[in-house]
């Protein structure tokens, strides 16, 4: 282990990390592949609502808890047919976090709403209930959070607002597979919940398929509306449908199909086989990895409401830089320094979605002055929402481990320090 007296790698010293590769876990290649060849030599290549498809989809809403469950090509898919599900529609408003992936909240804009976007609390990371209550107009439509890289929102505030002011709350669970809030799962809170299966493990989705998503619900009104727009010839569908208004359009729906394809659902099947156990390591390396920081001082990782358990962990895990505990040194300094020890140490991952030029100022969706984001749109300018572009760009993001190679996150802590040490000839 390098001592603190040592000179910095960003220095021509020796990088404090000598341990690869930091993770050592590997997914379950062979069973994809068996699960995947069988449904090739089944020809099982394009269903939905019956098969395997349909398996999957009541499994993962057992586990949930839910009485409704359908899989979908995309997790964008599912916030869309969610959106459209609690009739958000031209003219109306969606309360959202500033702070999140552009794909929460682009499928409102599309059906015609305008976001609303709202602060987010500094600890946690997670949209702030009281800066969204004093956000919320007679055009308010819908309540959207996002339970950012695995940390439940505050749901008990969330759904007291939502309640008195009879707002539906659409839950997107993409980062956060596995979370809880006071014992429930996350995406089985509010009216609907949406959940991402992008990527492939390690480093994806918590469950991933490479493309894929799954949309729940408990409301049967609001399952109709998922199954009309968007799972055109599903198998079954008119049984689906709850009210004569919904049978009368038959099997074809509203006319759009967002349905997955069965190969990607049986890569993120197998993903599912292992998301418990993976959940439970990260958050035990969670831990240990948190004695670092701590030492530091510089850095606290991001805290958890009461009642939230922590699960999924897209993105890696959530730190804050606290630039005037180390003189005042800038966050993009600090960084350089961590990386240069052979440490993995990322910024703020993403931007603040009022700042993007297609929020800030506004954008002709539809062409001839026509669309949400124009006419009276406002816009965004810098300053208004101050807390969230306070404690933005000093967000860092750790690495979310499975199986670090023994002695790997002893380094990692040991090349923090080290940084700390020496942060005086970084100014």
């Amino acid at each position: 282990m390098p001592t603190l007296t040592e000179k910095l790698a960003l220095q021509g010293g020796a990088p404090a990390m000598t341990i690869t590769p930091a993770e050592r876990w590997q997914p379950p290649v062979e069973r994809e592949i068996e699960l995947v060849s069988r449904l090739i030599r089944e020809r099982y290549l394009s269903a939905a609502g019956r098969g395997f498809a349909r398996e999957f989809e009541d499994e993962f809403g057992a586990w949930l808890g839910v009485k409704h469950c359908a899989s979908q090509n995309t997790g964008t898919s599912t916030l869309q047919a969610a959106y459209f599900a609690v009739g958000v529609g031209p003219g109306d408003e969606v309360l959202h976090p500033c702070y999140t992936w552009i794909c929460s909240i682009a499928p409102a804009v599309h059906l015609g709403a305008r976001p609303v976007f709202c602060e987010i609390d500094a600890d946690t990371l997670v949209i702030d209930p009281a800066d969204m209550e004093r956000r919320i107009t007679p055009r308010t439509r819908c309540i959207s959070v996002v339970h950012l890289f695995g940390n439940p929102v505050d749901m008990d505030a969330i759904m007291d607002v939502a309640r008195r002011h009879r707002i539906p709350v659409v839950e997107d669970c993409s980062h956060a597979h596995g979370a809880t809030y006071d014992g429930r799962k996350v995406g089985t809170i509010g009216d609907v919940g949406c959940f991402s299966m992008q990527g492939t493990n390690p480093g994806g989705k918590a469950v991933s398929g490479g493309e894929g998503g799954m949309i729940v619900t408990n409301e049967d009104h609001l399952w109709e509306r998922i199954m009309a727009y968007g799972h055109l010839n599903r198998k079954g569908l008119v049984d689906e449908y709850v009210s004569p208004e919904y049978r009368a359009l038959g099997e074809t729906g509203l006319g759009l199909k967002f349905r997955a394809h069965p190969l990607a659902l049986a890569v993120a099947k197998v993903s599912f086989e292992t998301l418990e156990w993976r959940n439970q390591r990260i958050a035990e390396n969670r831990q240990r990895l948190a004695a670092a920081p701590e030492r530091v001082t510089a850095i606290t990782l991001v805290t958890s409401y009461a009642k939230a358990h922590m699960a999924g962990f897209y993105g890696g895990l959530k730190g804050i830089y606290q630039p005037e505990r180390l003189g005042g040194l800038p966050v993009e300094r600090f960084l350089a320094a961590v990386r240069a020890e052979g440490a993995p140490m990322n910024g703020r991952a993403y931007d603040l979605h009022h700042l993007l030029p297609l929020f800030a100022r506004g954008f002709d969706l539809y062409g001839g002055g026509r669309g949400p984001l124009t006419g009276d749109y406002r816009g965004y300018r810098p300053g208004d929402l101050p807390v969230s572009e306070a404690v933005h760009p000093n967000i860092v993001s750790f690495p979310a481990l499975i199986d670090p190679a023994p002695g790997y996150l002893e380094q990692y802590g040991a090349a923090l320090e080290k940084v700390a040490a020496h942060y005086r000839e970084l100014l």
